[in-house]
């Protein structure tokens, strides 16, 4: 039945990427979108609600602090709130607006070690599910339009790539391959936030696994491997697809698109610093429409509820106050996790959300998406020392009882 629920989970999140992949393409129009939308949000909810079962907490710190977080989301959703029936279509259909106040409560999730193998047991499956939509549609990869969705599928494959000790070395090896993949894509659309998302992912992985001992082949040889591909890369056979790859990075590497729109941000906030506009805060940032040089479209808006920065998000929505007391949660969270673990586990639970607090800083806004879900996952992990001192042998028992190895 658990197996049944997450995979429900998966599959509802994964499906919400493909309604935003199809509409992009126009293949399914906006009404379309809207109820297949919520079509998937049902099942979505109903097995999240049948997965939140764990409400024991262990520290009396995040017992204190994180209810303390949970009444400031909830005074910023009652303040956003409203009734009309183009704000409830967004509540249900955005991901960034009304779904991150309630991304959080998955620090309930189920905390038997067997949930957690078959949570990475469907992400793998996820994984191939887009490796196949890879081989049949290449342009996918390839078109910032349609690159930076899709790859959302890919992203939690590095969940897999910081557990390798666990796991097979198919399994691993695909899932790196995943990630390599998307790293050419984003480097060929010189999408600088998330290379360095996905790089996270991969130089953590390394050192996670070499710490720990881990048996994984790929790990062992990963130096040799960077070398190789070095080589390869710079070799003259390459030139050509080498200019390809990275002309359009080299030119955007030090182009500055975001220093207007923060300016603009911090003057229209100027006096809601300390508790921000609520939930459907919006700031002043007159865009004209048209399209770039990447042939995105931007619709003629003045007002923008997003701020293209994780943390400044937290600000639009709460002020100071809800970055504040996000910190409080994550950070004892992440440290506990790297620092006071007896296994790679949380160990790498703990580098999942350090990940994600350093991505805030560059893009990483919080959002309804596998890997968003994830990090308050670990959130609750991390938390949890009767999981941090068990040992890799005990997990690893855990997770063939499910037959994952």
């Amino acid at each position: 039945m658990t197996e049944k629920r997450i995979a429900t989970l998966i599959i509802s999140i994964t499906s919400l990427l493909i309604w935003s992949l199809l509409a992009t393409n126009n293949i399914i129009g906006g009404k379309i979108q809207t109820i297949l939308s919520i079509l998937s949000l049902i099942p979505f909810v109903y097995s999240s609600f049948r997965l939140l079962t764990d409400y024991k907490l262990e520290s009396s710190y995040f017992k204190f602090i994180f209810s303390l977080f949970l009444c400031y989301e909830l005074i910023i959703v009652i303040r956003g709130w409203s009734f009309s029936y183009n704000d409830i279509k967004t509540f249900a259909q955005s991901g960034y607006v009304f779904w991150p106040f309630i991304i959080p409560l998955f620090v309930f999730f189920d905390k038997r070690i067997t949930s957690f193998g078959l949570f990475f047991k469907w992400i793998y499956y996820s994984g191939l599910f887009a490796l196949f939509l890879t081989l049949i549609f290449p342009s996918l990869l390839f078109r910032r339009l349609t690159a930076e969705t899709f790859i959302g599928l890919l992203v939690p494959c590095g969940f897999l790539l910081l557990n390798a000790t666990y796991l097979s070395n198919r399994k691993i090896n695909i899932s790196f391959f995943l990630i390599f993949i998307s790293i050419i894509s984003l480097t060929y659309l010189a999408r600088r936030s998330g290379l360095i998302s996905l790089f996270g992912f991969v130089i953590s992985g390394y050192f996670l696994n070499i710490i720990y001992k881990s048996k994984s082949k790929l790990f062992r040889y990963f130096p040799l491997l960077i070398i190789i591909g070095v080589f390869i890369l710079f070799s003259q056979y390459f030139e050509n697809s080498r200019e390809a790859l990275f002309n359009k990075m080299i030119s955007r590497i030090s182009e500055d698109t975001r220093s207007t729109l923060f300016q603009m941000f911090f003057y229209d906030l100027r006096d809601n610093m300390l508790f921000g506009k609520g939930m459907l805060g919006t700031y002043y940032f007159p865009v004209g429409g048209g399209s770039d040089l990447d042939e995105v479209f931007f619709a003629e808006e003045t007002y923008r509820t997003l701020v293209e920065n994780g943390y400044l998000q937290l600000v639009l929505t709460g002020g100071v106050m809800h970055i504040i007391l996000f910190l409080l949660v994550l950070v004892p969270a992440a440290l506990k996790g790297i620092f006071l673990s007896s296994n790679q586990f949380t160990a790498a639970c703990g580098v999942v959300i350090l990940l994600r607090l350093l991505d805030m800083v560059f893009y990483g806004l919080p959002t309804i998406s596998l890997t968003y879900i994830f990090v308050w996952i670990c959130v609750g992990i991390c938390y949890k020392p009767s999981i941090r001192r068990m040992t890799n042998d005990e997990i690893r028992s855990e997770f063939r009882k499910i037959n994952l190895l």
